[in-house]
């Protein structure tokens, strides 16, 4: 069953990033919901003599300093919510810059990202192969990818507003791949 495991593991890799990839530059459909900045040069010139260090930045940012009293939490929250709703706000992933961008090092990144959680779905088909057909085997990788959106890729937009177009793409985009590397680990890992 090992052996199974392992080639149903990694056929899934493959089908997924070649899914995947066919998602993103053949269809386009994993930019949907992203915008260019406006104002791009001066917001980065701004950007670049205001922000010094890479980072998970938002705006407007809370008090989170600890040990506050109850009253000064009260004050720091109404605060926070009156900046809040003047605007804008939102997050920022953020480096400096000074390195290039190694697009074949992102791309084996995601490969392997992709082959480790294929092993760990193959070893979960392993686990019920002997009870299970194989629509139950390719359905299982289908609701474990919606699993994973719900889990990860909703909380963007319900605490950082990411737009809902993205939300939407990013999701179908992972179902879509991970369901077609379904049926693929389905037909390999089997009793």
């Amino acid at each position: 069953m090992a052996k199974k495991i392992i080639l149903g593991g990694l056929v899934g890799a493959v089908v997924v990033f070649i899914v995947s990839s066919l998602w993103h530059t053949v269809l386009g459909l994993g930019e949907v919901g992203i915008k260019v900045t406006p104002n791009e040069d001066a917001v980065m010139a701004a950007m670049r003599a205001s922000i010094t260090q890479p980072g998970f930045y938002i705006f407007p940012a809370p008090n989170m300093t600890p040990g506050r009293s109850k009253e000064q939490q009260s004050a720091d929250n109404a605060a926070y919510a009156s900046k809040y709703r003047q605007g804008p706000h939102g997050i920022l992933i953020y480096s400096p810059g000074g390195e290039d961008f190694n697009f074949g090092k992102a791309l084996l990144n995601q490969f392997l990202f992709n082959v480790v959680a294929a092993l760990i779905l193959a070893w979960i088909l392993a686990m019920g192969a002997a009870r299970s057909s194989f629509s139950a085997r390719a359905m299982t990788v289908l609701l474990a990818s919606i699993f994973a959106g719900v889990v990860y890729i909703l909380p963007y937009w319900n605490w950082y507003g990411f737009p809902i177009a993205y939300i939407v793409g990013d999701m179908a985009g992972w179902v879509v791949s991970w369901g077609i590397g379904g049926l693929a680990m389905a037909k390999i890992v089997k009793a």
